[in-house]
């Protein structure tokens, strides 16, 4: 039986996590407060997600650090955050502390240059298996038919410019993206380790 916990859950747990949140609602498993560490052992799940909850901690390295400790090895993080090119979705909220963006997780993953050149940042190794930039919001209460037929088009044309491959949503993310608003990264890292080759 798979172990996966929400963190920061609010009252929109997802289906088969067990919740956990720095507030006690209805949903919430555990309370704790995620930048005071994770209440889990040492490679105890099999998986975790952070939909909107990354920014508004103090110490990201940290938080990362305690995601990895966490999880066995192979497990996954999901992970959705407000990108750091659009100011109103990032400062908007009073209790966001960053912003973040796809390239800000490569210095977790050493198969990206950022990740091999300062892999002593922290020792949490991740593959980013999966990376997406989205150009219209797309967290747990949002309807993406509740938005206009043209900027489900451009939504579309932006979407496949990015999203193509690593190089593009460089491009993208350093580039031209902040013109047209990059509102949401959201990206599936898998939590690295052993060493390469190694046993299982």
């Amino acid at each position: 039986m798979s172990f996966v916990v929400d963190l920061g859950c609010g009252g929109r747990k997802m289906k088969g996590t067990y919740g956990m949140d720095i507030v006690p609602i209805p949903g919430v498993d555990v309370v704790a407060d995620m930048s005071r560490g994770l209440p889990f052992q040492d490679d105890s799940l099999d998986g975790l997600y952070a939909y909107h909850v990354l920014e508004h901690l103090d110490d990201f390295p940290a938080a990362m650090g305690e995601m990895w400790r966490v999880l066995k090895h192979g497990g996954k993080a999901y992970v959705k955050v407000p990108h750091a090119s659009s100011p109103f979705m990032v400062w908007k909220d009073p209790t966001h502390k960053r912003g973040l963006s796809i390239a800000t997780f490569a210095y977790f993953d050493d198969t990206y240059f950022d990740g091999l050149v300062f892999s002593y940042y922290s020792p949490a190794r991740f593959r980013i298996e999966k990376a997406k930039l989205n150009f219209t919001l797309t967290d747990r209460q949002t309807d993406p038919n509740s938005y206009k037929r043209p900027r489900r088009i451009l939504n579309m044309v932006f979407d496949a410019l990015a999203n193509k491959n690593r190089s593009y949503q460089y491009a993208c993310e350093r580039f031209w993206g902040p013109i047209v608003g990059i509102e949401e990264a959201v990206l599936t890292l898998r939590a690295i380790k052993q060493p390469a080759g190694a046993a299982k």
